[in-house]
């Protein structure tokens, strides 16, 4: 028999507490939705502008784009 199950049941449970707080399954949606939310905002921005990222306007430009950076 060789496990606790109140050992494991305990370090299970302080992985979860604190500061020092992981989860993957919620990182990887973060990620999901943070990737979804900044495709959407750039092509409402490209139909906006009437061009591209890295495009010049035809014409008077409409507006401008700024850069873009990880975090």
């Amino acid at each position: 028999m060789g496990d606790d199950s109140t050992t494991r049941a305990a370090q299970a449970a302080s992985l979860f507490a604190g500061e020092a707080w992981f989860d993957p399954i919620e990182v990887g949606i973060r990620e999901r939705i943070r990737g979804f939310i900044e495709a959407l905002f750039e092509e409402e921005l490209t139909t906006a502008l009437g061009r591209g990222r890295c495009e010049l306007a035809v014409g008077a430009p409409l507006g401008y784009r700024n850069g873009t950076r990880e975090r």
